[in-house]
C-alpha cells in the first residue's frame, strides 16, 4: 500500500482542499480520492511520513461538532515541485506498456 497527499486544483492553482489517501494500485488510487473530489482536477504526491488524527462530538446518530490534526512531520508537503498530475488510465497519454 502507498500513502498519498492530493490536492484540488481549479483555474490553474490550488483550491485550499488537501486530502489523504492509502491504495495499493493506481486504479485503487483514483477511486478512493473520487469518493471526495473529481480524480481529474487533482494533483499527489507520496506521502512519506503522515499521521492524522480525528475528534467527533456525538448526540445520538448526529456529528454535532468536529476537529482535526495532521502531523506536521512531512518535511516536503508544501513543496511544489513534489505535487504532480496523475496519469489515469482514461488520458491520452497513459502509457499501457509501463
Amino acid at each position: 500500500m502507498t500513502a498519498y497527499y492530493f490536492r484540488v486544483i481549479e483555474h490553474g492553482k490550488p483550491n485550499g482542499w488537501v486530502g489523504f489517501v492509502v491504495a495499493p494500485t493506481l486504479q485503487s488510487l483514483f477511486w478512493a480520492i473520487d469518493e471526495f473530489v473529481d480524480p481529474f482536477a487533482v494533483e499527489i504526491q507520496t506521502a512519506k511520513f503522515a499521521g492524522y488524527c480525528y475528534h467527533m462530538e456525538i448526540n445520538g446518530d448526529d456529528v454535532v461538532a468536529s476537529k482535526h490534526e495532521t502531523s506536521e512531520s512531512e518535511p516536503f508537503f508544501f513543496e511544489s515541485k513534489r505535487w504532480r498530475k496523475p496519469i489515469w488510465v482514461t488520458d491520452e497519454n497513459f502509457d499501457t506498456t509501463a
